[in-house]
Protein backbone atom coordinates (compact mmCIF):
# COMPACT_ATOMS: atom_id res chain seq x y z
CA UNK A 1 0.00 0.00 0.00
CA UNK A 2 1.35 3.49 -0.52
CA UNK A 3 0.51 6.53 1.24
CA UNK A 4 -1.26 9.58 0.07
CA UNK A 5 0.61 12.55 0.87
CA UNK A 6 -1.62 15.39 1.28
CA UNK A 7 0.98 17.88 -0.31
CA UNK A 8 1.38 15.94 -3.56
CA UNK A 9 -0.14 17.59 -6.99
CA UNK A 10 -0.66 14.28 -8.57
CA UNK A 11 -1.07 10.29 -7.98
CA UNK A 12 1.11 7.61 -9.52
CA UNK A 13 -1.84 5.23 -11.10
CA UNK A 14 0.79 2.59 -11.33
CA UNK A 15 0.18 2.21 -7.49
CA UNK A 16 -2.51 0.64 -4.95
CA UNK A 17 -4.28 3.04 -2.78
CA UNK A 18 -6.26 2.36 0.53
CA UNK A 19 -9.28 4.59 0.96
CA UNK A 20 -11.42 5.39 3.66
CA UNK A 21 -15.00 7.09 3.88
CA UNK A 22 -17.86 7.79 1.61
CA UNK A 23 -17.42 8.78 -1.91
CA UNK A 24 -20.17 11.47 -2.89
CA UNK A 25 -20.76 13.44 -5.90
CA UNK A 26 -19.93 10.22 -8.25
CA UNK A 27 -22.25 8.38 -10.31
CA UNK A 28 -25.95 8.83 -10.91
CA UNK A 29 -27.86 11.15 -13.48
CA UNK A 30 -26.57 9.32 -16.54
CA UNK A 31 -28.68 7.07 -19.11
CA UNK A 32 -28.92 4.04 -18.93
CA UNK A 33 -30.06 1.34 -22.11
CA UNK A 34 -32.99 -0.50 -21.26
CA UNK A 35 -34.09 -1.49 -24.62
CA UNK A 36 -34.23 -1.67 -28.30
CA UNK A 37 -37.01 -2.36 -30.78
CA UNK A 38 -37.39 -2.80 -34.76
CA UNK A 39 -40.82 -1.69 -36.20
CA UNK A 40 -41.65 -4.73 -39.03
CA UNK A 41 -43.18 -3.51 -42.18
CA UNK A 42 -46.65 -3.13 -42.67
CA UNK A 43 -47.40 -2.07 -39.26
CA UNK A 44 -49.96 -0.30 -38.10
CA UNK A 45 -49.52 -0.08 -34.19
CA UNK A 46 -46.68 -1.43 -32.25
CA UNK A 47 -46.36 -1.88 -28.27
CA UNK A 48 -43.43 -1.79 -26.14
CA UNK A 49 -43.91 -3.32 -22.55
CA UNK A 50 -42.10 -4.04 -19.47
CA UNK A 51 -39.55 -0.77 -19.94
CA UNK A 52 -40.66 1.57 -16.89
CA UNK A 53 -40.47 0.10 -13.46
CA UNK A 54 -39.52 1.32 -10.01
CA UNK A 55 -35.60 0.98 -11.03
CA UNK A 56 -35.71 4.27 -12.75
CA UNK A 57 -38.07 7.44 -12.07
CA UNK A 58 -37.64 9.17 -15.48
CA UNK A 59 -36.90 7.70 -19.12
CA UNK A 60 -35.53 8.96 -22.62
CA UNK A 61 -37.33 7.14 -25.53
CA UNK A 62 -35.44 7.90 -29.10
CA UNK A 63 -37.07 6.67 -32.61
CA UNK A 64 -35.50 7.11 -35.37
CA UNK A 65 -36.98 7.06 -39.06
CA UNK A 66 -40.44 7.02 -37.58
CA UNK A 67 -43.09 8.29 -40.09
CA UNK A 68 -46.22 6.85 -41.96
CA UNK A 69 -45.67 5.18 -45.28
CA UNK A 70 -48.16 5.68 -47.50
CA UNK A 71 -50.48 8.33 -46.77
CA UNK A 72 -49.52 11.54 -44.53
CA UNK A 73 -50.98 11.40 -41.18
CA UNK A 74 -50.21 11.49 -37.27
CA UNK A 75 -48.56 9.20 -35.17
CA UNK A 76 -50.06 8.75 -31.68
CA UNK A 77 -48.55 7.72 -28.81
CA UNK A 78 -50.37 5.95 -25.68
CA UNK A 79 -48.96 5.03 -22.13
CA UNK A 80 -50.03 1.30 -21.43
CA UNK A 81 -50.85 0.44 -17.50
CA UNK A 82 -47.91 -1.49 -15.65
CA UNK A 83 -50.48 -4.05 -14.39
CA UNK A 84 -52.40 -5.61 -17.93
CA UNK A 85 -50.44 -3.43 -20.54
CA UNK A 86 -54.01 -2.28 -21.85
CA UNK A 87 -54.02 1.23 -23.52
CA UNK A 88 -55.00 4.10 -21.40
CA UNK A 89 -57.25 5.88 -23.85
CA UNK A 90 -58.32 8.97 -22.46
CA UNK A 91 -56.75 12.08 -20.22
CA UNK A 92 -54.32 13.32 -22.79
CA UNK A 93 -53.54 16.92 -23.43
CA UNK A 94 -50.61 17.64 -26.10
CA UNK A 95 -49.82 21.13 -26.93
CA UNK A 96 -46.69 22.23 -29.70
CA UNK A 97 -45.01 25.40 -30.11
CA UNK A 98 -43.55 24.94 -33.56
CA UNK A 99 -42.10 26.97 -36.79
CA UNK A 100 -43.48 26.76 -39.91
CA UNK A 101 -42.78 29.65 -41.78
CA UNK A 102 -43.99 31.50 -38.95
CA UNK A 103 -44.40 30.61 -34.80
CA UNK A 104 -47.52 28.93 -34.54
CA UNK A 105 -48.87 26.35 -32.25
CA UNK A 106 -51.69 23.23 -32.00
CA UNK A 107 -53.08 21.17 -29.12
CA UNK A 108 -54.36 17.69 -29.22
CA UNK A 109 -56.51 15.12 -26.85
CA UNK A 110 -53.98 12.48 -27.16
CA UNK A 111 -49.84 12.83 -27.12
CA UNK A 112 -48.66 12.69 -31.08
CA UNK A 113 -45.49 12.95 -32.31
CA UNK A 114 -46.70 16.13 -34.19
CA UNK A 115 -49.56 18.44 -33.06
CA UNK A 116 -49.46 20.97 -35.70
CA UNK A 117 -49.60 19.30 -38.83
CA UNK A 118 -50.30 15.57 -40.18
CA UNK A 119 -46.37 14.33 -41.45
CA UNK A 120 -45.61 14.17 -44.79
CA UNK A 121 -45.18 10.12 -46.10
CA UNK A 122 -42.83 8.48 -47.56
CA UNK A 123 -40.08 5.85 -47.50
CA UNK A 124 -37.17 8.40 -47.33
CA UNK A 125 -35.31 9.44 -44.01
CA UNK A 126 -35.58 12.74 -45.04
CA UNK A 127 -39.64 12.97 -44.67
CA UNK A 128 -39.16 10.25 -41.82
CA UNK A 129 -39.99 11.86 -38.48
CA UNK A 130 -37.36 11.54 -35.07
CA UNK A 131 -38.31 11.81 -31.61
CA UNK A 132 -35.99 12.28 -28.91
CA UNK A 133 -39.58 11.76 -25.94
CA UNK A 134 -38.47 12.50 -22.28
CA UNK A 135 -41.34 10.91 -20.46
CA UNK A 136 -41.37 11.87 -16.54
CA UNK A 137 -42.72 9.20 -13.78
CA UNK A 138 -44.64 6.60 -15.82
CA UNK A 139 -44.21 3.68 -13.36
CA UNK A 140 -45.15 6.29 -10.48
CA UNK A 141 -49.13 6.90 -9.41
CA UNK A 142 -49.10 10.52 -10.39
CA UNK A 143 -50.02 12.44 -13.63
CA UNK A 144 -47.32 11.00 -16.22
CA UNK A 145 -45.87 13.98 -18.27
CA UNK A 146 -43.79 14.25 -21.48
CA UNK A 147 -42.01 16.29 -23.36
CA UNK A 148 -39.65 16.21 -27.04
CA UNK A 149 -38.44 18.26 -29.72
CA UNK A 150 -40.05 17.80 -32.71
CA UNK A 151 -38.92 17.93 -36.84
CA UNK A 152 -40.74 16.69 -40.08
CA UNK A 153 -42.27 17.42 -43.29
CA UNK A 154 -45.43 19.01 -43.03
CA UNK A 155 -48.50 17.20 -44.89
CA UNK A 156 -48.73 19.93 -47.42
CA UNK A 157 -44.83 18.82 -48.58
CA UNK A 158 -44.79 23.60 -48.20
CA UNK A 159 -42.70 23.09 -44.97
CA UNK A 160 -40.05 22.03 -42.53
CA UNK A 161 -41.65 22.28 -39.14
CA UNK A 162 -39.74 22.23 -35.72
CA UNK A 163 -40.20 22.91 -32.24
CA UNK A 164 -41.29 21.73 -28.77
CA UNK A 165 -43.95 19.00 -28.56
CA UNK A 166 -45.08 18.64 -24.58
CA UNK A 167 -47.98 17.09 -22.54
CA UNK A 168 -49.16 15.13 -19.72
CA UNK A 169 -52.30 12.13 -18.89
CA UNK A 170 -54.11 12.60 -15.76
CA UNK A 171 -55.16 9.17 -14.70
CA UNK A 172 -52.55 8.48 -12.51
CA UNK A 173 -52.02 4.72 -13.54
CA UNK A 174 -48.36 3.29 -13.22
CA UNK A 175 -47.68 2.98 -16.39
CA UNK A 176 -45.15 -0.30 -17.73
CA UNK A 177 -44.91 0.40 -21.42
CA UNK A 178 -46.18 2.67 -25.11
CA UNK A 179 -48.25 2.32 -27.36
CA UNK A 180 -47.41 3.99 -30.80
CA UNK A 181 -50.10 3.75 -33.98
CA UNK A 182 -50.90 5.43 -37.28
CA UNK A 183 -53.87 7.46 -36.65
CA UNK A 184 -55.60 6.23 -39.84
CA UNK A 185 -55.22 2.23 -38.88
CA UNK A 186 -55.00 -0.45 -41.44
CA UNK A 187 -55.03 2.10 -44.10
CA UNK A 188 -51.89 4.01 -43.03
CA UNK A 189 -48.13 1.71 -42.07
CA UNK A 190 -45.15 2.71 -40.35
CA UNK A 191 -41.98 3.55 -42.48
CA UNK A 192 -40.58 -0.10 -42.67
CA UNK A 193 -37.07 -1.04 -41.58
CA UNK A 194 -36.70 -2.44 -45.50
CA UNK A 195 -37.05 1.80 -46.20
CA UNK A 196 -35.85 3.11 -49.80
CA UNK A 197 -33.14 4.72 -47.32
CA UNK A 198 -32.11 1.93 -45.73
CA UNK A 199 -32.81 4.00 -42.54
CA UNK A 200 -34.48 1.21 -40.07
CA UNK A 201 -37.77 2.22 -38.11
CA UNK A 202 -36.62 1.75 -34.39
CA UNK A 203 -36.78 2.84 -31.09
CA UNK A 204 -34.64 2.60 -28.03
CA UNK A 205 -35.42 3.43 -24.92
CA UNK A 206 -32.99 4.83 -21.43
CA UNK A 207 -33.47 5.24 -17.93
CA UNK A 208 -32.39 8.45 -16.40
CA UNK A 209 -30.07 7.14 -13.34
CA UNK A 210 -31.71 8.16 -10.01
Amino acid sequence: MTLIKIKSESMNLADNYAFTGTVTGAGGGGLVKISTYSIPANTVEFNINGIFTAEYENYLVLCSALGVQNSNGYVSVRLNKASDNSHITSGYTCTEVVYEGGATGNQRSTWRMTARAGMLYGTAGEQASILAMTIYAPFLTVPTKFSSPVHYRNESNSAWNGGINTGHNTSNESCGGLNFATDTGGSQYFIPSTAASGEASQIVVYGYEK
